[in-house]
């Protein structure tokens, strides 16, 4: 179950490179990367991605790194916000025949995230304030 707590911090080591980019790509001109961001979304609606992205990234890096033991809960509040930024999206904005799949996808990949913190004994005992007092 480790393992996964590892490959969690990796994810969100990469949402946050992508929300900053993302972020970038709205403030410069020309970006050296092929842009990342949706044209089909009005700027209102990148700002509250990008920013929903960036708070998820960065909330989990730091409940991880430091044991914070409101982390799931934070998280879970994280992932809400994101699943309506993806609502808006797909159902206002996106034209992709594969959109559904997508919200879809990535609505199971928050379940599946949620599910290992609030109910796996690793990530139980990770977070509980009596083990973070432990272990550090």
């Amino acid at each position: 179950m480790q393992y996964i707590g590892y490959t969690l911090l990796l994810i969100h080591t990469g949402l946050l490179v992508w929300a900053i980019g993302g972020f970038l790509e709205m403030i410069l001109q020309d970006v050296p990367w092929q842009p990342f961001t949706n044209p089909e979304f009005p700027t209102w609606v990148l700002i509250i991605h990008w920013s929903s992205v960036l708070f998820a990234s960065t909330a989990f890096l730091y409940g991880y790194i430091t044991q914070w033991p409101n982390t799931p809960q934070i998280m879970a509040a994280a992932y809400g916000f994101m699943a309506i930024v993806c609502l808006i999206e797909t159902f206002g904005y996106m034209t992709s025949k594969t959109k559904y799949i997508a919200m879809g996808g990535e609505f199971l990949a928050y379940a599946l995230i949620l599910f290992f913190l609030f109910n796996t004994r690793y990530f139980v005992n990770y977070f509980s304030p009596i083990e973070s007092t432990i272990s550090h």
